[in-house]
């Protein structure tokens, strides 16, 4: 105590100087908290505290939150001047900070998961833990509530969003096929065989954009999958595992001049591949949804067919 003395003085004097009030406070500094409550979770954890002097700095959160609890509310509606971040290393990142109106406990939720940037209100957002002030207990409560239950909405948002794009490329392969069987539009009128080429690559190139928004899910979801061994799905998942690493080393598929589309070589076997090996991913990635206190409520999908595809239609034959 006799040591920090002339600091607690120089301090005084300086705020005096600049006309600034210093009040004291019971609550630990929160970097002292923060570590502590990360020495307590499994792995190992960065922390980082951030001071948010403006409130344009704290609002650049909102976005990159993603939380569906108490956290969101205080960050978009209350003022919080300084937070702490916590980082695993392995995609986790949790924003800790002073629960406002309280004089003792605190909010920790969740950033965004890997792969995705639209966070905002999204309905599989875990929701923020109010902890305790004793960083050992509220690290117990993390490690046994929070982090299973975040675990289970990063698992469930990835599957979502992979049956999504699936069930889509579904849509458009269907779409092309009925086309060529056919040699019709889907209103009837017959195809001109000089503009099979141009419809055809036009399928391939609205599947190649459902394949760049999918693959990242993708990946991520099939890193999520432990196959029992010998299941029979265990072949189709290396097939999905080497295509989506090759795909990811070869193609970064920068987005060309909308007036000048390239597809990458090999999109149409890409998608073919995807196609015949999806289901098993979509199999195991139900049966391995992460057990844990919370669950999730998922969204009913759309019906595929409920909006036809914008495919076949004449109105796209010229551009």
């Amino acid at each position: 105590m006799e040591s920090a003395k002339p600091n607690l003085l120089a301090l005084a004097e300086n705020a005096r100087r600049h006309r600034v009030l210093l009040f004291g406070s019971a609550r630990p500094y929160l970097g002292d908290y923060a570590t502590a409550l990360a020495d307590g979770l499994p792995g190992t954890w960065t922390v980082k505290v951030e001071v948010y002097a403006h409130p344009v700095w704290q609002e650049d959160l909102v976005p990159l939150l993603w939380d569906a609890g108490e956290l969101i509310d205080s960050v978009e509606h209350i003022r919080i001047p300084y937070a702490a971040q916590l980082a695993n290393g392995a995609g986790t990142e949790l924003l800790l900070v002073e629960r406002p109106g309280s004089a003792h406990e605190y909010l920790l939720g969740a950033f965004v998961s890997t792969t995705f940037d639209d966070n905002y209100a999204d309905p599989h957002a875990p929701s923020s833990v109010v902890l305790p002030p004793d960083a050992a207990h509220a690290a117990r409560l993390v490690t046994g509530t929070f982090l299973p239950a975040y675990e289970q909405a990063v698992h469930e948002r990835l599957l979502v969003a992979v049956e999504a794009a699936h069930g889509r490329l579904e849509e458009l392969h269907a779409a092309w096929t009925a086309i060529q069987q056919s040699g019709r539009y889907n209103d009837g009128i017959r195809l001109d065989p000089a503009t099979l080429g141009h419809t055809e690559q036009q399928y391939l190139e609205e599947s190649s954009v459902e394949w760049r928004r999918l693959r990242h899910h993708a990946a991520e979801l099939l890193s999520r999958v432990h196959l029992v061994v010998g299941a029979e799905d265990s072949a189709s998942l290396d097939r999905l595992h080497q295509l989506l690493h090759l795909d990811a080393a070869v193609s970064t598929w920068p987005a060309p001049p909308s007036s000048s589309p390239a597809l990458p070589p090999g999109t149409a076997e890409t998608l073919r591949r995807w196609r015949v090996d999806a289901p098993a991913l979509l199999r195991q990635a139900r049966s391995a949804r992460p057990v844990g206190p919370a669950s999730t409520v998922r969204p009913a999908l759309p019906t595929v067919g409920t909006a036809a595809p914008s495919l076949p239609g004449r109105a796209h034959r010229s551009r």
